[in-house]
Formats: C-alpha cells, sequence, structure tokens
C-alpha cells in the first residue's frame, strides 16, 4: 500500500509510461450511478450543488460545503447481499463502478484468465459514523483526558460493531472488488489523494507494458463529503471555503495497445505523466470540480473519463502537490 507520506518522499518523477487502451469503463457520481447517467446529466445542464453541514455552524469549518441530494441506490450493480454488510460506502461505490467497466470490457469471455487480470486501486481517507467514533474515543481516554492506546484495545473496541475494521481499513475497496469479481493477478493500494491514484494508473499501465499482466482493472473510490473526512481536508487546507466536494468513483480497464483485440474500444490513453509540480504553494486544480465536485481520489479516473468528452484539460493537480496529465485519442 503506497501512503501519502511514502509517496511524497519517493521524491522522482514517473513518464513514459507506456500507451494503453481503455477497453471498458464505470463510474458513480453525485449526478448519476453510470457514465450514461452522469454525462445525460451533464448535458442536461446539471451541476453539482453544495450545502454546509448545519452541525459545523459556528466553527471554522462552516464554510466546508457537501453535495447536495440522495445517497445513489447501487444495489443494481452490487447484487450480493451478504458481501454488503462489509462494504463502507467507499467500497460500494467502487464495486458498483467496477461492475459496470468489467461488463463493458467482458474479459472473461474473451478468454483472459483470472490470475493474468491486475488491480490497482486509489483509495481515500476512511471514515466511520461520528456518534460510533465518539463513543469509541470516550472509551479510550484516560484519566486524564489523553488518549490511550491500551484503553482503546480494552474497552475502546468493545463499543463498536465487529465489521467496524471492514469499514475502515483501506484495503478493502480492493478487496471488495477482487473478491466480487475474481480478480486474481498483482494488486496494489494507493491512498489517499488524487497522486496515488493518479500513481495507480502509471502503475498498471507500466504492469502491462512489462507483460506481467494481460489486463488492468484501475478502480478509485472517496467519499470526501463524509463530515469526518471533510473536517479532516479542510483543516489541513487541502478543501478551499466554498469549494464543493462529492463522493464518486471510477474504474478503467486497461489493456496494451499493441495486443487488445476488443472491438469496444473506448479510448488510447498516452503520454501519461505524473511530475512534482514547479509551484510548491499551488493549490489543488481539479477541471471537473465544478461539474461534479472535487472527489479527490476518485478524481483521476473521472478525469480520464470525462475530459475528452466534455473539452476540459487533460491534467489536473492534486492534495499532494503533484500534477497529472494524459492524452486520450
Amino acid at each position: 500500500m503506497l501512503s501519502a507520506k511514502a509517496f511524497s518522499q519517493l521524491g522522482w518523477q514517473m513518464q513514459n509510461v507506456p500507451e494503453v487502451r481503455i477497453i471498458g469503463s464505470g463510474m458513480v457520481t453525485c449526478l448519476g450511478a453510470s457514465c450514461a447517467a452522469t454525462l445525460a446529466a451533464v448535458k442536461a445542464g446539471s451541476r453539482v450543488q453544495g450545502e454546509p453541514f448545519p452541525f459545523l455552524a459556528g466553527t471554522p469549518y462552516s464554510d466546508c460545503l457537501a453535495a447536495q441530494g440522495q445517497e445513489l441506490d447501487l444495489c443494481g450493480r452490487i447484487t450480493d447481499r451478504r458481501m454488503r454488510k462489509f462494504m463502507s460506502r467507499q467500497a460500494e461505490l467502487a464495486a458498483a463502478a467496477a461492475r459496470e467497466a468489467l461488463e463493458e470490457a467482458d474479459l472473461p469471455a474473451r478468454g483472459v484468465a483470472p490470475e493474468r487480470i491486475g488491480l490497482y486501486a486509489g483509495v481515500g481517507l476512511a471514515a466511520m459514523d461520528i456518534a460510533a467514533s465518539a463513543k469509541l474515543l470516550r472509551a479510550s481516554l484516560d484519566e486524564e483526558g489523553s488518549f490511550s492506546l491500551s484503553r482503546f484495545s480494552r474497552d475502546g473496541l468493545h463499543t463498536i460493531h465487529p465489521l467496524w475494521s471492514f469499514h475502515t481499513l483501506a484495503n478493502m475497496p480492493a478487496c471488495i472488488v477482487s473478491v466480487l469479481e475474481g480478480i486474481k493477478g498483482d494488486n496494489g493500494i494507493y491512498t489517499p489523494w488524487e497522486d496515488q491514484t493518479a500513481f495507480a494508473l502509471l502503475e498498471a499501465a507500466h504492469a502491462l507494458g512489462e507483460g506481467s499482466i494481460d489486463a488492468a482493472v484501475v478502480v478509485a473510490s472517496d467519499t470526501p463529503s463524509h463530515p469526518a473526512s471533510m473536517v479532516g481536508l479542510a483543516s489541513s487546507d487541502f478543501i478551499a471555503p466554498g469549494e464543493v466536494v462529492a463522493p464518486g468513483a471510477a474504474c478503467l480497464v486497461l489493456e496494451r495497445t499493441n495486443t487488445s483485440t476488443t472491438e469496444r474500444l473506448f479510448s488510447r490513453l498516452s503520454s501519461l505523466r505524473l511530475v512534482t509540480s514547479p509551484q510548491e504553494d499551488a493549490r489543488p486544480d481539479d477541471p471537473l470540480a465544478p461539474v461534479i465536485g472535487r472527489t479527490l481520489a476518485a478524481a483521476p479516473l473521472l478525469l480520464v473519463i470525462l475530459a475528452p468528452l466534455l473539452g476540459l484539460p487533460c491534467r489536473l493537480r492534486g492534495c499532494g502537490k503533484h500534477s497529472f496529465s494524459f492524452e486520450a485519442a
């Protein structure tokens, strides 16, 4: 798993990535639960609308805006009801986007072995129910009001549901997707900003170029509009006052350009680059933010799908101060 800290310590630029083909794509945004639904909403003039959380009024985070609207129903794409109890909202978003993309790619029908399919996942900050986390933290304090690891393990963990860890571990969205889709090849998990998801995409392209896999599933999901995530992002100055954050997920199924035989060619990706931004104080810049909100970890893959269709710049700058760019045809 590549964390933001580990990523920043790499100290190098990733360029000259092999060209790949997208043979399947899927997404979930605040405007729709699929690529078609999102595009239809955008073409009809829909744009993300934000509203503050009432309980943050009077705090330094009163200007934080989360996407309006009801949670989208994803039951149509996640039919395994038994698995849903293990899934956080991030995992649900990832699973729904992956199902759409893999339906389009139809890898099993084309004879691609599960062991030759790689899975590369970008995951945002994990968040849990505010009331449950408050109860957990209160039970983990010592007599002086300081957090105690021993009390956390002895008392705190007993206050929460046994499935809590499944909903908070960063590897669970990838785990859920691999189980539901039967993916058994190489895998990697990258967290928690745009930069890491871009790195996941570039890693997938490199693996395809080297021939270690025959197909790559790159999936990313994030729920930055969760109150806990939003406060954390705002306190780190990763979102600006008045900027709308929104849940989102996207998935790409990739093959090497020189070996792909699919007729359902969606796009050819080339000139993939992830470089350190020359401006140290530059703020994050996501061309999709005015349309579907800041989706953070999901943003690079959503941009790959939507930028060519909407005529937007094929580049973004993430929270980690790196710039991601690509060309699509």
